[in-house]
């Protein structure tokens, strides 16, 4: 993430396009409610499994590759003075190297250490994950092939939910189209690596899943630690009640009928005083009945909020302010600054990308290329992710969208002021929004050349998440 640690202590079946994915439906767009009887866990299980094997082979030789003819940056004895993501092996380190790298190493000091005081940017990254290795490595002797497992455990799981809502919402042609766009985008490297990423899109997953379902205890827990595994959990609090508020169940009437009265100008006072009365009780019902329907909800979000403040009273009992882990960001040079200024300095900073790539000044190094052609990449990234934003919101239902866009404004928000550019790890916080691997498997079974679309996103997205594992098994690329 650009700043070292400063550690004190010792891919549907078949290729990625077939024919077979995406039998087109009505090009009116999908039916409400998808499919009537969706796959089977363990038939979902089938479809998404060669999506991710694949995916996760090419990172895994894109990565050993690119080292063995490249070598690796002399950033492994800054970042990793410890030592935490070696010491396997010689060929396991380096088949491992894709997926170790960069926050693996903050999060795997926290699995050893926690969160004492003599060094506070630990507390930027929350702590469930970080348990998670810490029991695994006491269990397999290793917390760093205890994170290789959960992480890739859970980004199946997680596949497996973003399918599953996918074919319920927009169809099954589009859920299996869907899947292979999540894990063939180049953010999908941090599923599967030591980092939470994993393990957040399988909780955000099942926090919509099930509040789809209406089960809202299931709701409350996954919610609670998806806020204890990124700052984003919080966010959820948004879809969950946006779901409840959608979903609420209709009553019948009820209130008092009015007499037929009788008539003349007394009839006509008794009839209008007792449909009043009626009209206020009819009222009063739709306002209970409102309230009951949101009150597991109301809970459930109130979960979400709690998982973030038992952190926050965790940190301070360890001796912490009550807003360091929130403070800690300026340690990557992100500044609280508002969407509009973030996407501003993005744009500016792709220009001034463009330039030095097209006019440099002087002899660049290579870590002034990469930062070159960055910033520019990332401007591609954002604007990718806002048609895929705007598309789930005319697609999904609106708690997709509200969860996407929310999720979004966070590093718009905040961008990185300093160091690698305003949209530092855009890639990475991309690849957990899975409402937008949702429209895009919509889209690419919708309408004409969908075979050429799904083709363009094979070839460029293995491409680009070769890429990707290839300079980051390197320390060359920052997420």
């Amino acid at each position: 993430m650009g700043r070292p640690p400063q550690l004190e202590r010792p891919p549907a079946s078949g290729p990625p396009t077939p024919a077979s994915v995406a039998a087109p439906a009505s090009a009116a767009g999908p039916a409400p409610n998808g499919p009537a009887t969706p796959l089977g866990w363990r038939a979902t299980a089938r479809v998404v499994l060669p999506a991710f094997v694949l995916t996760r082979l090419v990172t895994l030789i894109a990565g050993v590759v690119g080292a063995a003819l490249w070598g690796i940056h002399d950033g492994a004895t800054t970042y990793d003075p410890a030592g935490l993501t070696t010491g396997l092996g010689g060929v396991v380190d380096r088949l491992v190297g894709p997926f170790a790298r960069w926050d693996a190493v903050w999060f795997l000091d926290i699995a050893n250490n926690g969160y004492p005081t003599d060094y506070a940017p630990r507390t930027a990254f929350f702590p469930l994950y970080p348990v998670l290795l810490n029991v695994g490595g006491l269990v397999l002797g290793s917390p760093l092939i205890a994170g290789l497992l959960i992480s890739s455990v859970c980004a199946f799981l997680g596949a497996m939910l973003v399918h599953r809502l996918t074919e319920l919402e927009l169809g099954r042609p589009a859920a299996g189209v869907a899947v292979w766009a999540l894990l063939l985008f180049p953010g999908s490297l941090w599923l599967s690596a030591v980092y939470s990423e994993g393990l957040f899109l399988l909780l955000s997953a099942a926090c919509l899943y099930y509040a789809r379902e209406r089960r809202w205890a299931v709701v409350a827990a996954c919610g609670a630690l998806a806020a204890t595994t990124r700052s984003a959990g919080v966010v959820l609090v948004v879809p969950i009640l946006v779901m409840a508020w959608q979903g609420r169940t209709p009553r019948g009437r009820s209130g008092v009928e009015g007499p037929a009265g009788g008539s003349g100008v007394a009839g006509t006072v008794d009839r209008v005083l007792v449909g009043g009365r009626a009209a206020a009780d009819r009222a009063g019902a739709r306002l209970a009945d409102a309230a009951d329907d949101l009150r597991p909800a109301l809970l459930s979000a109130g979960a979400v909020v709690g998982g973030l403040l038992l952190f926050l009273v965790g940190l301070r009992l360890a001796g912490h302010s009550w807003t360091v882990s929130f403070d800690q960001q300026q340690e990557w040079g992100r500044r609280n600054v508002g969407p509009f200024e973030g996407i501003v300095q993005s744009v500016r900073a792709a220009e001034a990308g463009l330039s030095d790539l097209v006019h440099p000044v002087s002899t660049p190094s290579g870590e002034a290329t990469a930062l070159a052609w960055m910033n520019p990449l990332l401007l591609v990234f954002l604007v990718g992710a806002v048609v895929a934003l705007v598309g789930a919101a005319r697609r999904l239902p609106p708690a997709y969208a509200a969860y996407a866009g929310c999720a979004l404004l966070l590093p718009l928000s905040s961008p990185a002021t300093e160091g690698a550019g305003p949209l530092m790890s855009l890639p990475r916080f991309l690849g957990v929004l899975f409402p937008l691997a949702m429209w895009a498997g919509w889209w690419l079974t919708r309408g004409r050349l969908q075979r050429t679309r799904r083709i363009v996103l094979a070839v460029v997205g293995l491409g680009m998440l070769a890429l990707f594992s290839e300079l980051t098994t390197r320390w060359l690329f920052v997420a």
